[in-house]
């Protein structure tokens, strides 16, 4: 409760001003919110003379309000958004590489871009052992067999981010084919949440997920549920943390920027959400969670930037094999 009545002020705090405050920092974010306020809470540690105005949605109806407000910016920074997304509004930020960004995955750092990784998503398929019958599919073409039809679950990739994440990997890896095998055999959802809730109540034997979500259900002690990571290949669906160009705060926003980059953060927020962290630096707090290090795990590369130029192309493929 305490964690919801501080948000709602500072969110209070910036609606009614209706203008950024000198030396006040305005996050935009679509994190969870325990994540937001532990991040808070670092802050003020870290940086007390720095206040943090947080206005909290989904990532796409705050990127579209910041684009409304670019006339006139109140928000410093946003915090987070897949970077397939994040490439379709990138002329709304502000390039700033962090003295943190050397810490990071290569893959995370994100140089050539305006934003820099701060988690990623890992997609697995995830099993109710209690309503599958027979063998776990193994591999992303196994669930492509038509005796998985209507035994698989994802949720719908033009609502979702990390759904087209799945279905642009999908595409990298089997081609125009395999999306529309793929879409003859799997039920959609519309939600992400929906997709792992769905699994985890019996309604599926499998889901197309992400990593994190399973581990939830896992670390919760639900023994029938478990994840797979394909042995074909898994892809990831790095989220980034941005500076918004113009914004009227920029020097103490990068002071937040970096500490939202930094090992206390990140090492803190694996804990608390299971996200896998963007720093290379926290192989315990991995391991701690429960989950693989990214050594062990065969990743296939995934142009990002791409994947976000061709969504619209994706998108109409889908949903013509979809009928």
């Amino acid at each position: 409760m305490k964690t919801a009545l501080f948000r709602l002020t500072a969110i209070a705090t910036l609606l009614i001003s209706g203008e950024a405050i000198s030396g006040d920092v305005n996050l935009y974010t679509s994190n969870s919110e325990d994540s937001v306020a532990m991040a808070l809470d670092v802050i003020r540690e870290e940086a007390p003379d720095i206040k943090v105005n947080v206005i909290a949605g989904g990532s796409g109806s705050l990127l579209r309000r910041i684009e409304a407000e670019k006339e006139s910016t109140v928000a410093d920074l946003f915090w987070s958004s897949g970077f397939s997304t994040l490439a379709g509004f990138s002329n709304l930020f502000a390039q700033y590489e962090s003295p943190a960004v050397e810490s990071l995955m290569p893959a995370l750092q994100a140089k050539d871009d305006p934003w820099t990784g701060t988690n990623t998503h890992v997609m697995v398929l995830m099993i109710n052992g209690d309503v599958l019958e027979g063998d776990a599919p193994a591999t992303w073409q196994d669930i492509m067999n038509v005796k998985w039809q209507g035994k698989v679950t994802m949720a719908d990739p033009a609502n979702s981010s990390s759904a087209y994440a799945q279905l642009y990997g999908i595409y990298t890896m089997y081609g125009e084919e395999g999306v529309t095998q793929l879409a003859s055999i799997v039920e959609t959802q519309g939600s992400t949440s929906g997709v792992y809730k769905a699994v985890a109540q019996g309604e599926y034997p499998v889901g197309m997920t992400m990593e994190y979500a399973v581990q939830r259900y896992v670390a919760g002690g639900q023994e029938e549920i478990s994840l797979v990571y394909p042995k074909d290949g898994t892809f990831l669906s790095p989220e980034g943390l941005a500076l918004i160009a113009n914004g009227p705060n920029p020097d103490d926003a990068k002071r937040v920027y970096d500490l939202l980059l930094s090992k206390r953060v990140q090492e803190e927020l694996v804990g608390l959400t299971l996200r896998r962290p963007s720093r290379d630096d926290l192989d315990e707090a991995i391991k701690n969670s429960g989950l693989p290090l990214m050594g062990d795990l065969k990743i296939i590369d995934v142009d990002q930037v791409k994947a976000g130029a061709d969504r619209d192309m994706l998108l109409d493929l889908w949903a013509k094999a979809r009928g």
